[in-house]
């Protein structure tokens, strides 16, 4: 009977032991940046992440002319078709800009507080980077 039950026991630490890790969050605030034909862009990423949803804004600091569009200041648009896998995410964002909705998909990896991608758009792909901003 001692066998036994040291031999389950041992089968169930082994399994714990190979089972992967539970995945990090994306939830919080994240600072990302692009390279675009007119220069550099940020980003301001409030994501929420629970399980393999993945919901929140992306704030978009616009310039006027030669800036980006838009007219100055800064812009708040909701992501949507938001999803994790493991440490991979995706999201769509859509941008209505003088009467016209530019449909953007954002895809990439994160590792604690960093991440990487790219931003798909009528344009083409371009890639960004992005890290958690440190304390306040």
């Amino acid at each position: 009977m001692k066998v036994r039950t040291s031999l389950m026991l041992a089968i169930m630490l082994a399994a714990l032991s190979a089972a992967p890790a539970a995945s990090q969050s994306l939830t919080g605030t994240w600072e990302i940046s692009s390279e675009t034909p007119r220069g550099a862009q940020t980003m301001t990423l409030e994501l929420e992440h629970d399980g393999s949803e993945l919901t929140g804004a992306v704030t978009l600091r616009m310039g006027g002319r030669g800036g980006g569009g838009g007219g100055p200041g800064a812009r708040t648009i909701e992501i949507s078709d938001g999803s994790v896998d493991g440490n991979s995410f995706s999201f769509t964002m859509t941008l209505n800009m003088r009467g016209n909705e530019i449909v953007q998909s954002f895809s990439g990896t994160f590792e604690g507080d960093e991440m990487e991608g790219t931003i798909g758009g009528p344009r083409g792909e371009r890639p960004f980077t992005g890290q958690r901003p440190s304390g306040p």
